[in-house]
């Protein structure tokens, strides 16, 4: 065997191995696979059934490229060699690498900041329409009705955006409905930008490694929303900051960087704000409102804190991930404090506004969910 024909060998039989390894593998259980850290639910394996056979090489190959032998591990160091050795996302259309180690979200959180793909008058009219119509909804029902929205993190901190995005319009999307909101709608907009915009000495208002803010920003964005409730309930009054204790601490990853699989890579820091003498909340009983059918975090759906023997008010929340953060917070001044994540569709939820029968009913939404609203309009029932 000539040295050629023998290098020619061993090529092909490392390929068959790399080839043929992963399904061994997923056999005999030579190497374990990583934890799946995707923000989503898994492709099911679909039943094979005779009379559906039209659909289901489709159906299964959606399964398998979800669940192939070390897929997780792949990923892994795919991504590694992507983001050390060429300094780039290797998942542009879910998450971008900004300057000085902050990651930013894509797709439709990057054109919330950029400008592209802005609401359209006829958009903005029907928002305008639909919430006017949860207003009037929960105001015959002997509530108040508030709404705010959630910045994306692109839209307060966009001095670490990469040198090569470009903004379409000046203003964000939660800025242009805000905008509007305030000049046309009964609904005025609990506004949250120039807060969150006012740099902080204390620190940063969201994760470098995230697309959330942290407890500092759900502390003075909570805080927002408190001043408002309280020119129309003074018993709430908004929260101290200094009665409560701040630390921080250096922490690995986020939700960005689980995406990659990679945290290791990446520095962030972490608040725990708590008050000195404890939260008067404490987690109540659940009434057990089902959740979206496939949601993949069903046990977020609802969530409880009460005040015991207070005559404070009550709130209902409708909200996303966005409304936890703030939870803890808004929930020191209320008696009682429902919260619902419907999956981000933010519906009106009128079977536990009925049930809750709350003095109160909040609506948080991510800026980059906007659109979700208009996705399940009430008043077209």
């Amino acid at each position: 065997m000539t040295h050629l024909h023998f290098r020619a060998f061993i090529i092909t039989l490392v390929f068959l191995f790399l080839l043929l390894f992963p399904f061994v593998n997923g056999r005999i259980k030579l190497v374990e696979d990583i934890a799946n850290t995707e923000n989503r639910k898994m492709v099911a394996k679909p039943p094979f059934k005779l009379d559906n056979l039209d659909v289901f090489p489709t159906q299964f190959d959606h399964y398998f490229n979800d669940n192939f032998p070390l897929r997780s591990t792949f990923i892994k160091y795919y991504n590694r060699m992507s983001i050390v050795a060429f300094k780039k996302s290797p998942i542009p259309n879910h998450a971008i690498i900004g300057k000085d180690g902050w990651l930013y979200g894509a797709g439709k959180e990057l054109d919330a900041y950029t400008g592209k793909n802005y609401l359209s008058s006829n958009e903005l009219k029907c928002l305008q329409l639909e919430l006017e119509f949860r207003q009037k909804y929960i105001e015959q029902s002997g509530s108040k009705f508030y709404f705010l929205i959630a910045p994306a993190k692109a839209n307060i901190y966009p001095e670490w955006m990469p040198s090569n995005v470009f903004l379409n319009k000046r203003a964000s999307w939660g800025e242009q409905v805000n905008q509007y909101l305030t000049k046309n709608s009964t609904v005025q907009p609990i506004n949250v930008f120039p807060v969150l915009k006012n740099k902080n000495e204390r620190g940063f208002f969201y994760y470098k490694l995230d697309v959330h803010m942290n407890q500092l920003g759900g502390f003075y964005t909570s805080n927002e929303i408190l001043r408002r409730i309280h020119s129309d309930f003074p018993q709430v009054k908004p929260l101290l900051l200094s009665d409560y204790n701040i630390t921080k601490k250096d922490i690995n990853g986020g939700d960005l960087t689980n995406m990659f699989g990679n945290d290791d890579l990446f520095k962030d820091q972490k608040f725990s704000i708590i008050p000195k003498l404890g939260f008067k909340a404490k987690a109540g009983k659940k009434f057990g409102y089902l959740p979206v059918e496939g949601f993949a975090y069903p046990e977020s759906h609802e969530t409880v804190n009460e005040i015991k023997d207070s005559d404070l008010p009550k709130i209902l929340i409708i909200s996303d991930s966005f409304g936890g953060i703030m939870f803890p917070f808004l929930s020191e001044s209320f008696s009682k404090t429902v919260k619902i994540f419907d999956s981000w569709q933010y519906k009106l939820n009128e079977d536990v506004i009925k049930n809750e029968k709350p003095d109160i009913v909040l609506l948080i939404v991510w800026e980059s969910h906007l659109r979700s609203i208009l996705d399940f309009q009430s008043r077209l029932k």
